[in-house]
């Protein structure tokens, strides 16, 4: 199926097919479901008969992570938690059918470090035990298993850049799905909360962490001078739109997560390489229009919000527009402070081998009214405690600088840049409740061979 996106006529097929799923979200959200699982299928069966061939799992597990929130959208049938399934599934048919030069032995020992909190977890109803040990280790395991498929893994820049394609697709979903569930003119501002109805009545943190990717996605093609899309004009009208419904959900979480990683990328490119610097220098015209581009698209919407999308992102609360009154005490941070200190409170009380799967939400509800982890990082602190440290300190430390230090290829620093930062920056602000985090993380670490012949 990866090779669909060769063809430059089914690419647009695809494209069409793809925002055709809004409308059928909108009247038939079950059937949305029920297209998730059959796409999975047909990647796992595609995985089986060419042996793998071209990395396609690694791809197919990056789509499945993409699509992830219009499935849930659709009221997620079969399991909230799916897609995180899914892309472990993918991820291990892969290895078993593809062949593997590196053994990634940092990424098997963290496999290792995520087994002792599982012996902790307590719960009087034994299905409670399941839902609380799958909900909190289905994330890092994602992050593990896409570790173990794409550490070192070489990709050609054809197949690379093709297969991007094709992770690109569900951005046309996402944003029918919202043209379709959530129209502009029907929507009305009256709080700087995150907005929910900006979402589609969904999660606006999700939501505009997928937007955020897909944002990203798209300029990084900029940056390396490719379209993401048949047309360029079809480029930049997408990625106006997708930055244009992240801002209006006010989460900014998925905005902020996206301008970091790119700003990352274009930093290592600027400062590591001479030739880049060259081309960004003649390119600035291009640069400037882009950013007044951006720029446009936040003043628009700022207008439809009646500027309280100005004032969300300078910090401020509802109750200061309204009143005029400055508030003693403000947190950017929107509550995830309070909640990081119920998971240190839980690590003080069990330093070692830390609380257990779950468990972690008692200690965060006496500080904040949602005992659910909203920091990934403080949550392995937490429940798996001084195994979490070493998890954190080999796969978030010690395994990029070695592979940062290792890997010369301006384009696979790039890239990588852009994707650790975004995967860092979505599991300290939204956790690991989506897929992505882990799948990008893993993708960080494909090494790019560009003595390949280069794709348009």
């Amino acid at each position: 199926m990866l090779e669909l996106i060769y063809n430059r006529k089914l690419f647009i097929l695809l494209i069409v097919l793809h925002f055709s799923m809004g409308l059928i979200l909108k009247f038939i959200p079950s059937l949305v479901s029920g297209i998730y699982i059959a796409v999975f299928l047909l990647f796992a069966l595609d995985i089986i008969i060419n042996y793998d061939s071209k990395n396609r799992a690694g791809f197919y597990a990056m789509y499945i992570a993409s699509l992830e929130i219009v499935y849930r959208m659709s009221g997620a049938l079969f399991s909230w938690e799916l897609g995180k399934y899914l892309v472990i599934l993918l991820f291990i048919t892969g290895l078993i059918m593809g062949k593997r030069k590196v053994v990634p032995w940092g990424f098997l020992l963290m496999l290792l470090l995520l087994l002792p909190a599982l012996f902790f977890v307590q719960h009087s109803n034994p299905e409670r035990i399941r839902e609380m040990i799958l909900f909190n280790v289905s994330g890092p395991l994602s992050l593990v298993f896409a570790g173990l498929y794409f550490y070192c893994r070489e990709i050609d820049r054809d197949t690379f850049f093709y297969g991007l394609r094709l992770v690109f697709l569900p951005a046309f979903s996402l944003v029918s799905a919202l043209t379709f569930l959530a129209a502009i003119s029907t929507l009305e501002f009256s709080s700087l909360q995150s907005s929910y109805g900006a979402s589609a009545g969904f999660g606006p943190n999700q939501v505009s962490t997928l937007l955020g990717w897909f944002l990203v996605l798209g300029l990084l093609f900029k940056i390396v001078g490719k379209k993401i899309t048949p047309y360029e004009i079809l480029d930049w009208v997408t990625l106006f739109v997708i930055f244009l419904r992240a801002l209006l959900t006010f989460s900014r979480g998925g905005v902020v997560g996206a301008l970091l990683a790119i700003v990352g990328a274009v930093v290592v490119l600027s400062i590591s390489y001479p030739f880049y610097r060259k081309i960004f220098v003649r390119s600035m015209p291009w640069v400037f229009a882009a950013l007044l581009f951006f720029a446009a698209a936040f003043v628009t919407a700022n207008e439809i919000t009646g500027n309280y999308l100005l004032y969300r992102y300078m910090g401020y609360t509802t109750s200061e527009v309204v009143t005029g009154i400055p508030e003693a005490e403000r947190s950017f941070l929107t509550g995830r402070g309070d909640i990081m200190k119920g998971d240190f409170a839980a690590f003080k009380d069990k330093p070692l081998l830390g609380v257990g799967y779950g468990m972690g939400e008692r200690y965060r509800s006496r500080y904040y009214w949602s005992g659910t982890a909203h920091t990934e990082f403080a949550r392995l602190l937490s429940e798996n405690g001084i195994p979490g440290i070493v998890f954190m300190v080999t796969g978030m430390i010690v395994l990029p600088l070695l592979f940062f230090i290792r890997m010369k290829d301006p384009v696979t620093r790039c890239f990588f840049t852009a994707f650790f930062l975004l995967s860092m920056f979505t599991m300290f602000h939204a956790a690991m409740r989506l897929a992505l985090p882990g799948v990008v993380f893993g993708a960080a670490f494909i090494c790019i061979n560009s003595f390949k012949k280069e794709g348009n």
